[in-house]
């Protein structure tokens, strides 16, 4: 693996100094052509299956033998029965054994017999995820629907012999037609309704390992994947064969001109990349890994579905975290620009194509509708979230112009986001107005302003019935019958039923009146999207440490702290004393009858130079009516460094300690909390704690 990584680097110095190397790869229905740009002297070109990458002692299937130059090597398409079509590429000087640029896909497929009928893309945004009574979407006036569909569903596993196969490089793969003949049922009837359908094929995993299912990726923590959701297996063969042969079945079979089985006209390839280890599970894993092996799975899926229509698309799915990561852990989620820029680097490298962009720009916290008070959510592309307070940084990220495709900017849809429902009358109103109409004037507000946003193309409003199993949120434009087995029957309209429906229609400014006062204004034209240029920096946030000065940052390494006694333990947000916003660690302390809650991390501190000195930072702060207060203590080795008692909310201290003393050591650092006598609301918060190497005062 280490060797892959340095001849993989390699690679990528050796492209970047002008060497030669692969600048496109077309497909033919008999041939590959592949284009090779300048250099000279002899090389190789050898193929790779998408699980392998070059060493320079690795021995792999070499394709051609020449001197380089301008010039195009066409191999045939096909090594038996093995369609090329899913294989990558590699030039290698023949004398050093070391490769020439990056590794190159098929990128171009304009030359292969496909279906280009138009697909209905409708002038409507109206969509629901997750339908349930599609009659209810004709009246509501819906013309985008997405749904899930289970990768290993598609399959027959039962051994029987299959009632329908499908062909992969020789071999035949066992259908599932009973399963295949519910989505039938559905896609068939919503495009009848002249409803675009994009479906989300996930990788459902069970809780211990399956030998027989080979699109199980051997990655994934399978004991303790929290949804069951896994990354899909392209580590193998097998693996390879299963996942291209699901894409390629729904492809030709939702792309029939006759429509005999309706139209599927988009693929989301899994769920929310950002917050890997819950829906995309490949264990604990690195952003770079997570994005370097999902490239490779949105790049089969776009081989699979593009061989057979050509304008049927693939989308990569994200949830609302821009510049965070959600989790503790930072091998358990990354953040959402980076997660684009590798993923578009990565998929430049070797041969683009045109993938897009299935965003969920939930509320920063999900279950507060009023999205329009988001702290975390800036006009900026460092902000922390991307809401729909500041949708509009989203396209303005992706026209930069690395990320154009032949020019022109990636689609965009909303694929899964919601309102909840808050209990009502609710509290937080100063009218107490029913939750009902928050949540409506939620929906109202996003819509007006998707309405005025040409760069998306869908908003498709989740859900459409409240979910028992969806952690309490009550999202749907419908409530469910609490006295039936099925977890989303539908019972009762909500007002955002109306708002939903009137949304498009002459009727939306007299149904959307109510909402005004709630959002907290008089016109509708003051919700309008902004239209300026977004900055990079907001000046919401407080400035990055210079990299060269941190030493360590407790924030960005939670996970690798012992945690003990804590009823919090998570990454946050804070405004510290400067006004600006800080990340945070909330640690909430338990009973004091349970002791105090304390969290232990083990720093390899560097020695100084001569001038030099050790400083630990922090911030202090409340976010809740705490009843007496919060100690706030931090030990080095046992022995306590620092200790205040935080009694008032919402006011932050930042603070310094010096640990020059412990230079060249190994250190266990804890942060403790301690309730003192009620810990009811002590929501206790670090703002920004790192140690940094900095000038000694004079």
């Amino acid at each position: 693996m280490i060797g892959m990584h340095i001849c993989l680097t390699l690679a990528m110095v050796i492209g970047a100094g002008g060497k030669p190397d692969i600048t496109t790869i077309r497909a033919y229905p008999d041939k590959l052509v592949i284009h090779l740009g300048g250099g000279e002297g002899p090389a190789r070109l050898i193929e790779l299956r998408p699980y392998q990458f070059v060493a320079p002692a690795d021995s792999h299937a070499v394709v051609w033998y020449g001197r380089l130059g301008t010039q195009d090597v066409t191999i045939p398409r096909f090594a038996g029965d093995r369609d090329r079509l899913y294989s990558k590429f590699q030039l290698v000087d023949a004398n050093t054994k070391l490769p020439l640029g990056s590794p190159h896909w098929v990128d171009d497929l304009t030359a292969l017999p496909a279906r280009s009928f138009p697909m209905p893309w409708p002038a409507s945004k109206k969509g629901i995820s997750d339908p349930v009574d599609l009659d209810d979407l004709k009246t509501l006036g819906v013309k985008y629907a997405d749904t899930g569909i289970v990768l290993a569903g598609i399959f027959d596993w039962s051994g029987n012999p299959p009632r329908e196969t499908w062909e992969v490089d020789g071999q035949k793969l066992p259908i599932n037609v009973d399963y295949i003949a519910f989505y039938d049922r559905m896609v068939k009837r919503m495009t009848e309704l002249g409803i675009n359908v994009t479906l989300i094929p996930v990788n459902g995993v069970p809780n211990h390992p399956d030998p027989n299912n080979p699109l199980i990726n051997p990655r994934t923590d399978l004991a303790h994947a929290p949804n069951h959701l896994g990354a899909f297996n392209l580590t193998d063969e097998r693996g390879l064969r299963y996942f291209r042969g699901a894409m390629e079945y729904l492809a030709h079979h939702y792309s029939d001109p006759s429509g005999e089985h309706g139209w599927v006209s988009g693929y989301v390839i899994g769920n929310e990349l950002q917050s890997h280890w819950a829906w995309h599970n490949m264990g604990r894993a690195t952003p770079e890994d997570v994005t370097r092996e999902y490239a490779d799975q949105l790049r089969v899926a776009w081989l699979a579905v593009r061989r057979y229509h050509t304008g049927v698309r693939v989308y990569a799915s994200m949830d609302h975290t821009w510049a965070t990561h959600l989790d503790p852990d930072a091998m358990k989620s990354m953040r959402g620009d980076q997660f684009l820029d590798r993923l578009n680097a990565t998929i430049s490298a070797e041969g683009n194509f045109p993938w897009n962009v299935a965003f969920h720009p939930y509320p920063e916290n999900l279950f507060e509708p009023r999205f329009w008070n988001d702290q975390t959510a800036a006009m900026g592309f460092d902000t922390i979230r991307v809401t729909f307070r500041n949708l509009e940084v989203l396209p303005a990220f992706l026209a930069q112009k690395r990320f154009l495709f032949n020019g022109k900017p990636r689609h965009i849809m909303l694929t899964e986001q919601g309102f909840h429902c808050p209990d009502g009358p609710d509290a937080a109103d100063p009218k107490g107005r029913p939750g009902e109409e928050i949540q409506a004037a939620a929906c109202a507000d996003a819509c007006y302003k998707i309405s005025h946003m040409p760069a998306i193309q869908a908003f498709l409003l989740h859900r459409h019935v409240d979910h028992r199993d969806q952690g309490g949120l009550r999202l749907g434009l419908w409530t469910r019958k609490l006295d039936v087995a099925d977890p989303n029957t539908p019972d009762q309209k909500r007002l955002m039923w109306y708002v939903f429906r009137d949304w498009e229609t002459d009727q939306w400014e007299k149904t959307f009146e109510f909402a005004k006062p709630i959002i907290g204004i008089t016109d509708w034209k003051q919700a309008l999207p902004f239209t300026g240029p977004i900055p990079k920096m907001c000046g919401l946030f407080a400035p990055q440490i210079d990299p060269a000065a941190l030493v360590y940052d407790l924030q960005d390494n939670m996970g690798e702290a012992k945690v003990v006694n804590c009823i919090a333990w998570q990454p946050s947000w804070a405004k510290g004393t400067d006004g600006l916003l800080y990340p945070t660690i909330f640690q909430h302390p338990p009973d004091p009858k349970l002791g105090v809650g304390e969290a232990t991390y083990s720093v390899d501190l560097p020695k100084l130079k001569a001038g030099q000195r050790l400083t630990l930072r922090f911030g202090t702060v409340i976010l809740g009516p705490t009843w007496d207060g919060v100690k706030m203590s931090i030990l080095v080795d046992g022995a306590e460094v620092f200790a205040e008692t935080q009694t008032e909310k919402d006011k932050p201290r930042m603070h310094e300690v010096d640990l020059s003393a412990q230079a060249g050591k190994t250190v266990a650092v804890m942060l403790r909390v301690d309730a003192i006598g009620n810990n009811a609301a002590d929501w206790s918060h670090w703002l920004r704690p790192v140690i940094v190497v900095e000038p000694a005062p004079r």
